[in-house]
C-alpha cells in the first residue's frame, strides 16, 4: 500500500526554446510534471484547469500512469499557454510570458478523494490559489513551490503558503528573494525558514549542481543524476518534488530520516524530465517504472 497524493497546480501548453531546439504546444504545467513523477510511487489525484482544446492532450499524457483527472476542470477558455526560452549558461528561464487562460478565473476545488489524500503538493501558481487548495486539504504531508515573481509581488501570501507547508521546494535565487539573504547563503536561508509555522524542511534545487534538503537536523546534499544531454529543463523542479513526495508516500514515511532517500528519488525523476522536450521522457519512463521498495 501507499498513501494517496493530491496535486493542485497549472495544466498548460508550452512553447519552449532551448539551445537544443524549439517545440510548440507541448503538454506542460506544474501539476502535470509533478503527477507523472509521483505516480511512479503512489496514486495521484490531479487538480487544475484546462481548456477544452487541451483536454485530449492531458488524457494522452497521463494514460498508462496512476493519475486521476476528475479534479481537472474543463473550460471553454483556451488552455493556459507558457512561452519560454531557457539559458543553458546561467540555467535560468531567460525569457517567458504566460497567457493565463482558465487560471485567470479558476478557483481550486478539491474532490473528496483529493481532500483526503495523505500527501498534497501545491505547484507554482498564484499564492492565493495555493492557499485555497491548502485549506481544503486534510493532508499530513504538504509540499509547496513558488517563483521569484510571486515572492516579489505577493510576498505576504507566499509566506502564508510557506508556513502551512511541511516541505518547501525552491531554487537558490527564489530562496534569496524570500529571505533577503544572498543566494550563496542558501543553507542559512533555508534554516531561517525551518520552524516557521509547520515548515520542517527546505529542498534547495540547484539545477546541474543537484539539490539539498535542509532541516533542523542537518543538511543532505546530492549531485544531479547524470544524463547524456539536457534538451529541455522545463518541469525538472516539479518532477523532483514528485519523486521526493512520491517516495515518501510509497514508504508511508514523512520523518526527517527518510528525506535523504526521498531526495535521491526526486533527482532521478528530475533527470528523466530533462532528456527530451516536454513530458515525453518522463511520461515514457513513468509508464514503465518499477516502484521503489519500502
Amino acid at each position: 500500500m501507499a498513501w494517496d497524493i493530491a496535486v493542485a497546480g497549472t495544466v498548460c501548453l508550452d512553447d519552449i526554446t532551448t539551445p537544443r531546439g524549439h517545440r510548440e504546444n507541448l503538454q506542460g504545467g506544474s501539476a502535470v510534471y509533478f503527477a507523472l513523477a509521483a505516480s511512479r510511487y503512489a496514486p495521484v489525484h490531479l487538480v487544475g484547469a484546462v481548456g477544452r482544446d487541451g483536454l485530449d492532450s492531458v488524457r494522452r499524457t497521463v494514460d498508462g500512469c496512476e493519475v486521476t483527472i476528475e479534479g481537472v476542470e474543463v473550460s471553454e477558455t483556451p488552455t493556459m499557454h507558457w512561452y519560454a526560452r531557457h539559458d543553458f549558461g546561467a540555467w535560468v528561464t531567460a525569457e517567458e510570458r504566460t497567457e493565463q487562460g482558465p487560471y485567470a478565473t479558476w478557483a481550486p476545488r478539491l474532490p473528496a478523494v483529493a481532500r483526503d489524500a495523505h500527501v498534497l503538493f501545491v505547484g507554482s501558481m498564484l499564492p492565493e490559489l495555493q492557499i485555497q487548495a491548502l485549506r481544503q486539504s486534510r493532508a499530513r504531508l504538504i509540499g509547496s513551490d513558488s517563483m521569484t515573481l510571486y515572492i516579489a509581488d505577493r510576498g505576504t501570501d507566499v509566506r502564508a503558503v510557506v508556513e502551512e507547508s511541511d516541505i518547501l521546494f525552491l531554487n537558490r535565487s527564489e530562496l534569496a528573494a524570500l529571505t533577503g539573504l544572498a543566494s550563496d547563503d542558501w543553507v542559512a536561508s533555508a534554516r531561517a525558514l525551518c520552524g516557521r509555522g509547520r515548515l520542517r524542511a527546505v529542498v534547495v534545487k540547484g539545477g546541474p549542481s543537484g539539490a539539498a534538503v535542509v532541516s533542523a537536523h542537518g543538511v543532505v546534499q546530492r549531485a544531479a543524476h547524470p544524463v547524456e544531454a539536457v534538451l529541455d529543463p522545463t518541469g525538472a523542479g516539479d518532477a523532483l518534488a514528485g519523486g521526493f513526495l512520491g517516495a515518501c508516500a510509497r514508504a508511508e514515511r514523512d520523518d526527517d530520516d527518510f528525506f535523504s532517500a526521498a531526495l535521491d528519488e526526486g533527482l532521478r525523476c528530475a533527470a528523466d524530465a530533462i532528456v527530451a522536450f516536454g513530458t515525453e521522457a518522463l511520461q515514457r519512463r513513468t509508464s514503465t517504472a518499477h516502484l521503489v521498495p519500502d
